[in-house]
């Protein structure tokens, strides 16, 4: 009887305390145990903006630039917090405004850059930003944080800027070359010419402007082999003496097939292309087998110098590609004022129509068309085609060397590159050069008569997406 009267009087003063607090003004206050950031953003920053004048003088100013919309990511499996998109280049990273928000009002610290002291998270604090900074949030109860590693990627190059690098000193076996081309093989560039009717195959490091090696090819190569030079998968291939020859390290070569054609001009993931006297084929099985091609024009207007064919894959539709083959045709049309342009879809899915090729034909509202330049150069850079050449051919009256051109809309207009020009003490033989886009995006220019070897990059196009 004792027992029930105790728990009798415990519930009834629960029941008075519980109503005494719902009749009171206190309130109750929930501690929660688990805790992360939730979003981080940057604000209006200070910017040093590099002008140049009108007499060529550089100068800086300092102003600022709001970078409120580059979006932050934020990894909770990894715990860190980066920017994709990195801020422009001369942003301040060593002063820098962020917003950070927390689940359930967690407490944000921030560890020191020099020891293990923490202090609290102010958004009136500007930071220092130029290494990886460590954020906690803690709970409120104070029993538990969760560390995120904070990077905030600022350019260290100017977007829209080129610059040239040579080597120290000119490379005479180069130098005597009377006709070449080069192309990049995974980390290596080869190139092929001639010296004195003799065939030459040289290679060196993407990373190694100075380091070319001569090579010995286990075949014998003909004079006009460096013509038909292109890459496919892991394999330089050229057309030699009636041949498809290829090779992974410029001096093994095997051969593939006995197609008569006149000289390859490039390949895509699917396919090999070839210029023959009956038109343009095209290879399915990396040139054992091949099948002429439809055309929509006339094939005298097909170019046989200076040919390179290119492929972009289609925005639009998975297994497609875009192919723009770009050339001169031969001396005898004196008249060409124009390189030739020729495009194709092709369609890799199953049941897909085959379709042909066509020419770009020169309108009047043109006012860009591909330039008919001596040993026209052509290769693809980013998203665009680069071409450059010697001096006008035929009705053309442009300059040796005056410009690089670039054509952002797959060969249909051609336009000045308002970055790049020749670089200082450039010198180079109009027949006898090469331009080579290698795997890091950077433009190669290699000079017969001089021997100069010539890199670099516009630094947007050179950057890799992380």
């Amino acid at each position: 009887m004792k027992r029930k009267l105790l728990s009798l009087a415990a519930l009834l003063s629960a029941i008075f305390v519980f109503t005494s607090c719902l009749n009171s003004d206190n309130e109750v206050t929930t501690y929660y145990g688990d805790t992360a950031i939730t979003s981080f953003s940057v604000g209006t920053l200070k910017y040093y903006e590099h002008t140049t004048s009108s007499t060529g003088k550089d100068s800086v100013y300092q102003t600022t630039l709001s970078c409120s919309g580059y979006k932050f990511y934020i990894d909770q499996a990894k715990r860190e917090i980066y920017n994709p998109d990195s801020l422009p280049y001369g942003i301040d990273g060593k002063k820098v405004l962020c917003a950070v928000s927390s689940k359930n009002s967690g407490s944000i610290v921030i560890k020191s850059t020099n020891s293990d002291s923490l202090a609290y998270y102010s958004s009136t604090d500007s930071l220092d930003f130029r290494t990886p900074r460590e954020f906690r949030v803690y709970n409120q109860e104070g029993t538990a944080y969760r560390a995120y590693t904070v990077h905030v990627n600022i350019h260290k190059e100017v977007a829209d800027s080129f610059r040239w690098d040579a080597t120290s000193a000119v490379n005479d076996d180069i130098a005597n070359l009377s006709a070449m081309k080069g192309v990049a093989l995974n980390s290596q560039i080869f190139l092929m010419g001639n010296n004195g009717g003799v065939v030459k195959l040289f290679t060196t490091s993407q990373n190694n402007v100075a380091g070319w090696s001569e090579l010995t090819p286990n075949v014998a190569l003909t004079t006009d082999a460096y013509k038909s030079l292109i890459v496919k998968d892991d394999y330089i291939y050229t057309y030699n003496n009636g041949s498809v020859i290829r090779s992974k390290d410029g001096k093994s070569w095997e051969t593939v097939s006995n197609e008569p054609l006149t000289r390859l001009v490039g390949s895509t993931s699917t396919n090999l292309y070839a210029l023959s006297e009956s038109g343009i084929k095209s290879s399915a099985d990396n040139g054992a087998t091949w099948t002429l091609d439809r055309v929509d024009d006339a094939l005298t207007l097909l170019p046989t110098d200076n040919v390179n064919m290119f492929s972009f894959a289609s925005i639009v539709n998975d297994n497609t590609n875009n192919l723009v083959l770009v050339g001169n045709r031969d001396a005898s049309y004196t008249t060409d004022a124009y390189a030739m342009v020729w495009g194709k879809v092709e369609e890799n899915a199953a049941g897909s129509e085959n379709q042909p090729w066509t020419n770009y034909n020169i309108t009047e509202d043109n006012k860009y068309p591909a330039p008919r330049l001596t040993n026209l150069q052509t290769v693809k850079y980013g998203d665009a085609i680069m071409a450059f050449g010697g001096s006008g051919l035929g009705a053309s009256t442009e300059k040796a060397f005056s410009k690089f051109y670039m054509s952002y809309d797959k060969g249909i207009t051609w336009q000045k590159d308002s970055l790049m020009s020749v670089p200082t003490g450039f010198k180079c033989a109009a027949a006898s050069f090469s331009l080579v886009a290698d795997n890091n995006s950077c433009i190669w220019v290699i000079c017969g008569g001089s021997g100069q070897v010539w890199k670099g990059h516009i630094n947007q196009v050179a950057w890799k997406e992380e």
